[in-house]
Order: C-alpha cells, then structure tokens, then sequence
C-alpha cells in the first residue's frame, strides 16, 4: 500500500492511523495530476472525495490509468452535481434564495459551504455529471458509476417521514456522491 497526497498533515494522520492498527504502508507528499511512479505499478488505485479539488481532474484519472497495470481498477468518488444536495442547499438554498448566484458561480458557492477548513481556507470544489464522469473515463476499458451517499438530516424534518426504501432509491438516484469503478483494459 502507497498513500499519497500533497500535504504533509494528511500523511502524517495516515502514517499514524497505520501505526496505531499495525499495519504497513508507504506515504508520500504528491500531486495526484503528476504520480511519481512508473506506468503499470498498481493494482488498485483508490481516491475518494480528493480528484474534485484538483484543478485538472482529467490529467489526474490520466494519471490512475498510466500507473495502474492492465486489469487494475480504479475507484474514485467525485461529487455529483445532479444530486439533491447540489441543487437543493447549493443552487436553490444559498444560490437563489440566499442571492449568492447573483455574485458567486456555482464552483464558489461550493468552495464555501461545502469543504471545512480551519484556516478558513477556499478550496476548489467541483461537481460532475455521469455523462462527464464516464467522458472523463473513457481511457479504461470499463466504467461502472453508482450514486451514493444521501441522509434523512438532508430532507429537514421531512426525512423523518421517509421510509427506508424510498431513501435507498432516492439515495442511488440523486446522492452527493459519483462512485467510479473502472478497470483498465488489458492488453
């Protein structure tokens, strides 16, 4: 196992949390839209809620293809902008009825609202399409997405009266989360 990202505190709570569970691991400061390994080092590459706050999130899935080997998969999550929580608390809550679309785009509003930062930071934030995501995805030989991630907190004091399996369904239709599961295609 190889973790890697460009900051040195999030290694480090990796490093730990490998410590703590005795497990082995190797980590490294990185960019994940420039690896530093050679093509076909991995099996598996796993990025989860990172590839959407880099600036070109193509060069970095170019990356995932080129270090993984052929039969390698990649799972990535991304935010889906056609979730219930994009167009919900991001466009109709705070973009039109909080005015914030008459001075921020969409992109802004998200680097705002929806990633905390101590430092009171504004990191980029962005959100795809299914359509995109496979677009994005078109160099691996296969590409499976499956939307996740959608709470009962989400629909106010609504969610209460939600049975189970209307959330579930609305959960894989509309949730905040683009899971990716693609598979390099072997030679």
């Amino acid at each position: 196992m190889v973790g890697t990202d460009l900051t040195p505190r999030s290694i480090e709570i990796s490093r730990r949390r490998f410590q703590v569970y005795n497990l082995e691991g190797e980590f490294a400061i990185g960019d994940a839209e420039d690896l530093a390994f050679p093509d076909s080092s991995f099996d598996l590459v796993y990025s989860f809620g990172v590839i959407h706050h880099t600036p070109d999130t193509e060069r970095a899935i170019s990356e995932f293809h080129r270090v993984l080997r052929p039969g390698g998969r990649a799972i990535v999550m991304v935010y889906n902008r056609l979730s219930l929580n994009y167009w919900g608390a991001i466009i109709v809550r705070r973009g039109l009825i909080g005015g914030e679309l008459l001075r921020s785009s969409p992109a802004d509003i998200m680097s705002r609202h929806v990633e905390y930062s101590e430092t009171g930071g504004r990191p980029l934030v962005k959100a795809y399409s299914r359509v995109e995501v496979r677009r994005m995805f078109r160099q691996f030989g296969s590409c499976q997405i499956q939307v996740r991630q959608l709470t009962r907190e989400e629909f106010g004091p609504f969610g209460r009266l939600l049975p189970e399996p209307v959330l579930r369904w609305l959960g894989h239709h509309f949730g905040w989360n683009l899971i990716v599961n693609a598979v390099k295609a072997s030679r």
